[in-house]
């Protein structure tokens, strides 16, 4: 407002100078500096306010993670694949989901990278080496704040894909940015000559008209390549500011966990800073831009801008591009890391799993599901050893079975991405995880619920014959007859286990608990309601042995029956 309150007078005092010769012209020219300044100030100014904006951005998401409250936050949905392993069964993407607890990432590439964790177990060395770099940055909030403000690109712009889009074309020959320099230069010269009548005016004509048929002829000679190069820059240029920024910050920083020295190592490698290159980039996208202002289009076209600046991205990539793919999967990394460090900074009192070597291996104490509030989730342990393969969870619906497969399974997860765990001690072996908790048909496919989770049961079986597998199967086989079920659950099971697996099924059908007493290495647990007057009301307190209880009288109550003589079906 002040600046055009400025500018408004400046025109007022020329006005009155060109009308009444009082003043001089060039008496607005004197407001230029005051002009300048508040330009600056007004910058600042918005800056701040769009600094401002990100930071409560930044602190918005936390509570909103805190809170549980997923509306507003990132769930990852197009990690969806309903053919993982375990991913869609554990909510792992897409609203409600563990992606929207743990990512706090900014760049697509940090995006991609927790994903890939979320969906693979690392090694013991690699999750070792993630839980000593979340360690570090768990207390680094002046690193969150300083990664939230980065920046003002929104979230997942910044894309690996984007920066390997670079055209595959023949490279502008070495004599092509000299002779451009060289057009130009003649065509400013003789421009200059021009102006100041130094060249006859016959023969200024033709010069002139030289000068420029040489630079038409050079700008068409190059038009595809500087075409291909500025199509390719265009997406880039526009998520370059934030990945600048991010990588100068990573570059400056001094850590000691070997995994982070060793993402800002990458960043220095072969004493090329990734800093100072990306920013160079960024000022040749920059500078490319301004062609396509209004007031500077036809004096770029008397500079060759488009084509030496072309020339100059060009050049930058052959030497730089293959670094770029490297940085920014460091960049990933390092996003990735920061995410698990912020989750590990708002749930403070989940510990790091205990990472065995030898296995298998699965032993929680207080095991909860982390999607639950931490203060009232019920907690329960669960262990699984050479003694203990398998466990039978028996149990109503709404007793808690799918969840407390769901935790043990996202705590697996959480265990071998190196990140916290929701367990007051978890000591875990690496092992594949196999789920058969929410399998879906397909209309499209032709495929029923019923062989859906055959075919999830198989591979389950194949896979364990390969490398060590935590299975999860909830209500097994509830597509089929009560004795059927009965008979191929234990087949599963008795294959499952011959091949090393450990894991846990659950069952309303009490028939299966017989599994575990047929000479198997396996337990009966099972959850049960608290027997509420005509109320089904559940504890989620996972109890060792059968379940002996019936809540049959419980539901005919909620539906109104209560079981009179009235009410009996006639006979005969």
């Amino acid at each position: 407002m002040k600046l055009i309150a400025l500018a408004a007078v400046g025109i007022a005092v020329f006005v009155v100078a060109l009308r009444t010769r009082s003043v001089p012209v060039w008496t607005p020219l004197v407001a230029a500096p005051v002009a300048v300044v508040l330009a600056r100030e007004g910058k600042r100014a918005l800056d701040e306010r769009s600094r401002c904006s990100r930071l409560r951005a930044y602190y918005e998401a936390g509570i909103a993670r805190i809170r549980r409250e997923w509306g507003s936050l990132d769930d990852g949905a197009e990690y969806r694949d309903s053919e993982h392993f375990y991913s869609s069964d554990l909510d792992l993407f897409g609203p409600g989901s563990m992606f929207q607890l743990l990512s706090s990432a900014r760049t697509q590439s940090g995006r991609d990278t927790l994903a890939e964790w979320m969906k693979s177990p690392a090694t013991r060395e690699e999750a070792l080496a993630r839980q000593a770099a979340i360690a570090e940055l768990r207390g680094r909030e002046d690193l969150r704040k300083a990664v939230a403000l980065a920046g003002e690109t929104r979230l997942a712009d910044v894309q690996r894909a984007t920066f390997e889009g670079w055209p595959d074309q023949e490279p502008f020959p070495n004599w092509a940015a000299p002779v451009a320099i060289l057009i130009v230069a003649a065509v400013l010269s003789v421009a200059i000559l021009i102006g100041l009548r130094v060249l006859p005016w016959a023969t200024s004509d033709w010069m002139l008209f030289m000068v420029l048929a040489a630079e038409a002829a050079f700008a068409r000679l190059f038009a595809p390549r500087v075409k291909a190069v500025v199509e390719a820059i265009r997406l880039p240029a526009t998520e370059l500011p934030m990945v600048s920024e991010l990588i100068a910050l990573l570059e400056a920083e001094s850590f000691t966990s070997p995994r982070l020295v060793g993402l800002v190592s990458a960043l220095r490698e072969g004493g090329v800073s990734a800093s100072r290159e990306t920013a160079r980039l960024l000022r040749l996208a920059r500078l490319l831009d301004q062609q396509r202002n209004e007031w500077f289009t036809i004096l770029g076209y008397f500079l060759l801008w488009s084509t030496q600046l072309a020339m100059r991205i060009d050049c930058w990539q052959r030497q730089h591009g293959a670094s770029m793919r490297r940085w920014l999967i460091a960049l990933g990394e390092f996003e990735a890391l920061l995410s698990l460090a912020t989750y590990a900074f708002e749930n403070p009192d989940d510990p790091f799993a205990e990472l065995l070597e030898a296995g298998p291996v699965f032993d929680g104490e207080g095991l909860a599901h982390p999607m639950l509030d931490a203060e009232t989730a019920v907690r329960n342990d669960v262990r699984f050893d050479e003694a203990v393969r398998f466990l039978i969870v028996s149990g109503s619906n709404m007793s808690g079975k799918s969840t407390f497969l769901r935790a043990i399974g996202i705590n697996h997860v959480l265990a071998w991405m190196g990140a916290p765990v929701r367990s007051s001690r978890l000591r875990v072996s690496r092992m594949q995880l196999g789920s058969a908790v929410r399998v879906q048909d397909s209309i499209v496919d032709g495929r029923s619920h019923f062989r859906a989770e055959m075919e999830r049961l198989r591979l389950m079986i194949e896979f364990a014959g390969r490398e060590p597998l935590l299975f999860l199967a909830d209500e097994i086989l509830s597509g089929t007859n009560s004795h059927d079920r009965r008979v191929t659950a234990e087949w599963v099971i008795r294959a499952l286990v011959a091949r090393g697996a450990v894991g846990a099924i659950t069952t309303h059908d009490l028939a299966l608990t017989e599994i575990a007493s047929n000479g198997l290495p396996g337990r009966n647990v099972h959850f049960t309601d608290k027997g509420g007057e005509g109320t089904l009301d559940f504890d989620f307190k996972l109890r060792p042995g059968l379940l002996r209880r019936s809540n049959a009288l419980h539901i005919a109550r909620m539906l109104g029956i209560d079981g009179s003589a009235e009410n009996q079906l006639p006979s005969g």
